[in-house]
């Protein structure tokens, strides 16, 4: 790909306008020349140079920023280490451009800063917005990894976007063991038939494991490393931080202090599970920046983090001499902000031009015979560093491709410059959507609107991650459901509006009153052109206006979204022709949709909040589940719907809400791998939790006695779904609660007391919570095995000591008892 950089000239420049018209006076402060190579040196400082530079709207010395302009969001490859690192270092100019526009803004347009008078001496006077389906139309992907052989019966895996696409999660089934990371263990169980639960072997991960894939006898587990997590002797601290050492320029004492670039880093382990009662480490690769998701296709995983550093000596702050605040004449004041402000960016501009490319790129390290090494894929020619022809960005997206298949496993990374991605894949292409750009680049321009980045990559070879194209659509988009990849078009979702653009002024009508005009919806359809840009073909616009996305779905031709403002429209749209799209029907019910899962092709399931006491709002007290009717496209219905809570009422309390329970959870409402729909029975599974704080006191022989403590409510609730009748009912409760209440009233628990994820095999559904994991017939949901689980404290953010082995043992029992559809032991409530 052809390099994307140009030399471009800023200008930087401080204007100022006082509030009783006063002669309007500016400095010039800095001419950067941005030539040949890095940002290098100043080569030039014109000073002393009157001129009278108009004032921009405001009354505060501004900063003349460099102009901004949009070109094309293809992606181009660097052919030089220098071109990446200038363009980097331009990034971070521009971004402390904006920081000290900004500090002049807060500082000045403060009346005390403008005038000397202080707080204290003025008296107050009143207070003035599915990807398809498989080729089969079914219900959404429940796929997990296979089993090494096939297996009587069927089993649930990942609640998956895509068929045949395994998502990354802390929870993995191959029908024959399921793989759970607790706390720092992972934890291996057997299935020796369905409806048997067994602990055979566990694995201390280093840092804060948190998502695994499976392939036939290896995991790769994805975990977080923080700094202040590690050990002093952490080889992986030197790597990390260093000591800064600081000489007092006025005879003190020097003194020190811990820099660090990134605070965190994304462990890669590759476990060899060949041997599932002695799992053991294979491989431990490191690459700075923070964990995203990961998805696996054909036994290859690609992984997507994101790095973005911290440079030490660049000021986001204007330094002031001490007779500032002293003096009380404005123009006086004026000029010292105006020299301090010129000496504040000479200082930053030298100490970007310091910077290396070591400083800005994501470091890759492995732990090889004990020792920690830096990778060679870190880079080598910048070939594999990529960015926007328009990018102004400094952070990376990389995406590291893992090939689990033969008996080594091979690496691949590809870095783009950019912003957090939402990522979306399907079988062969792998979507990437990032903010086109970064928040500060919009500061003082209110021509521009959000937009966001759609890059495509072939992941058809197993072995290569390939960049396809590029496009950009109106708005932001939501998450990974606002994507679909289908029959060679991208549909994307996405919602227009002026996010965290608090400075802008609002237009006023006739009546000097801001016109509000809300956020807006649409669904751009995106095509290859061949020449590396991926073309607007089709596009559906005005949906909604005023509401915002809260959920979307695409189901081959079909599109489904859920926006919300007061009350939650679904929408079902017509994607059969790409270049017409078009808007089919609406429906208008009480509150909101968080999630749609397509049960068949008439029928959604959602989860989400209960709609508010008069019908519009929203109860975040209560969860939801919907049932639509989208039989008829034009003319969608609500089927059925059911409120759900974990709490309840007793001898104490009349109501919910005077119980004291907090609002009820559930991870289910905005994380769809809580969320398992098991077609072959027809019933949901959602976890969901709560918790009270309980005193009272008691008198046993005529002393009085106090207690307090937390209680602790954590369910998985289980739905009948009947799509032929358009109905839903309760089945039943599966409880953990008495995994965190065992003593009675307990103290805080200090880590998540919800089930949060389910399995279903054969005839029986699996519950897994930190404490504990749960084995129930579904027909009447018998309790067949109970097992506590080890690993379930949470991992510390202070000193972590030695790991320390936990035994494999864990105690199963065989349970008499049984749950019925309406019972709940309230001792374990």
């Amino acid at each position: 790909m052809s390099n994307h950089h140009t030399n471009r000239l800023i200008w930087g420049a401080i204007a100022h306008n006082s509030m009783d018209n006063r002669t309007t006076n500016a400095m010039l402060i800095l001419v950067v020349l941005l030539s040949a190579g890095c940002l290098g040196a100043v080569e030039e400082i014109i000073e002393d140079i009157d001129q009278t530079i108009d004032a921009l709207e405001g009354d505060y010395p501004q900063l003349e920023m460099p102009e901004r302009t949009r070109s094309s969001p293809a992606l181009h490859s660097y052919d030089a280490c220098e071109a990446l690192l200038e363009d980097l270092q331009r990034a971070v100019y521009e971004e402390m451009l904006v920081s000290l526009d900004q500090e002049s803004y807060w500082h000045w347009v403060t009346e005390p800063w403008r005038t000397g008078i202080w707080v204290e001496d003025i008296a107050f006077d009143g207070g003035v917005p599915v990807a398809e389906m498989a080729a089969d139309d079914s219900a959404a992907s429940q796929s997990g990894s296979e089993a090494p052989s096939s297996r009587e019966g069927e089993f649930s895996g990942t609640n998956n976007q895509e068929a045949g696409v395994d998502e990354a999660d802390f929870l993995k089934t191959d029908g024959y063991h399921i793989y759970m990371l607790n706390g720092q263990l992972l934890l291996i169980m057997g299935v020796p038939e369905f409806g048997n639960l067994t602990l055979e072997s566990n694995l201390t991960i280093e840092g804060n494991p948190t998502q695994m894939m499976i392939d036939g006898d290896r995991l790769v587990i994805a975990s977080s490393i923080y700094y202040w997590s590690l050990r002093d002797d952490s080889e992986l601290r030197n790597v990390m931080a260093e000591e800064v050492t600081v000489t007092s320029e006025k005879g003190e004492e020097d003194y020190s202090y811990t820099y660090m670039r990134v605070q965190n880093l994304v462990k890669y382990t590759v476990v060899d599970i060949t041997d599932r009662t002695a799992p053991s480490i294979e491989r431990e690769l490191y690459i700075e920046g923070d964990y995203h998701t990961a998805r696996m296709v054909d036994g290859t995983v690609r992984s997507v983090t994101h790095l973005w550093t911290y440079f030490d000596g660049i000021r986001t702050w204007v330094e002031l001499p001490s007779e500032y605040w002293a003096e009380d004449d404005i123009d006086k004041r004026m000029d010292m902000w105006n020299e301090s402000m010129n000496a504040t960016i000479l200082h930053n501009e030298q100490a970007i031009a310091a910077l290396t490319l070591d400083d800005f790129v994501p470091h890759i390290y492995e732990m090889s015979d004990s020792e920690l090494k830096m990778h060679p894929l870190t880079y080598e020619q910048c070939t594999e560093f990529s960015a926007s022809a328009d990018s102004a960005g400094r952070g990376f997206t990389t995406i590291m491709t893992i090939q689990m298949l033969g008996d080594d496993v091979s690496l691949e990374v590809d870095h783009i410059t950019s912003t957090w991605a939402h990522v979306y894949a399907s079988q062969d292409t792998l979507v990437l959507a990032e903010p086109a750009n970064d928040w500060w680049w919009f500061w003082r321009n209110s021509g521009w609107d959000d937009t966001t980045n759609i890059h495509s990559f072939d992941i058809s070879d197993a072995n290569h991650t390939t960049y396809s194209a590029s496009g950009r659509v109106n708005g932001t988009v939501q998450d990974q459901f606002s994507m679909s990849e289908y029959e060679g078009s991208i549909r994307v979702a996405s919602t227009s509006d002026l996010w965290g653009r608090w400075w802008l002024s609002a237009e006023l009508d006739e009546n000097g009153e801001p016109i509000w005009t809300g956020p807006s919806n649409q669904v751009t359809i995106l095509q290859d052109d061949d020449e590396g840009l991926l073309s607007q073909v089709g596009f559906i616009g005005g949906i909604a206006e005023g509401e915002t996305i809260w959920s979307a779905r695409f189901v081959g031709e079909r599109g489904y979204l859920v926006t919300f403002m007061n009350i939650d429209p679904l929408w079902v749209l017509d994607l059969s022709d790409p270049t017409n799209p078009y808007v089919m029907g609406e429906l208008e019910v009480p509150g909101v949709s968080t999630y749609i899962h397509p049960v068949d092709e008439s029928t959604l399931l959602t989860i989400g909040i209960a709609g508010g006491e008069d019908g519009t709002g929203l109860d975040w007290s209560t969860t939801q589940i919907s049932l639509f009717d989208v039989s008829d496209p034009n003319a969608p219905t609500l089927s059925d719907s059911i409120p759900l809570t974990p709490a309840y009422t007793d001898e104490n309390c009349e109501e919910i809400r005077s119980c004291g329970w907090s609002w009820s959870y559930s991870e289910a409402t905005y994380e769809h791998k809580a969320f398992t729909y098991w077609a072959p029975e027809a019933l949901l599974a959602v976890p969901l939790s709560t918790h009270r704080y309980v005193y009272d006191e008691i008198e046993i022989d005529g002393r009085v006695y106090s207690y307090s403590g937390y209680q602790f409510v954590s369910m998985l609730k289980m739905i009948n779904v009947d799509a032929e009748n358009g109905t839903l009912s309760t089945h039943g409760e599966i409880e953990h609660s008495g995994f965190y209440n065992e003593d009675g009233l307990s103290s805080w628990w200090s880590g998540t007391t919800s089930i949060r994820r389910s399995i279903f095999m054969g005839d029986y559904v699996y519950a897994f919570s930190a404490a504990g994991a749960t084995v129930h017939r579904t027909d009447d949901l018998q309790l067949m095995v109970e097992l506590d689980l080890p690993g379930n404290e949470p991992m510390s953010y202070g000193y972590v000591g030695e790991p320390v082995a936990v035994d494999a043992e864990g105690d199963a029992e065989v349970a008499e008892s049984s749950t019925s559809e309406d019972e709940r032991d309230d001792d374990d409530a």
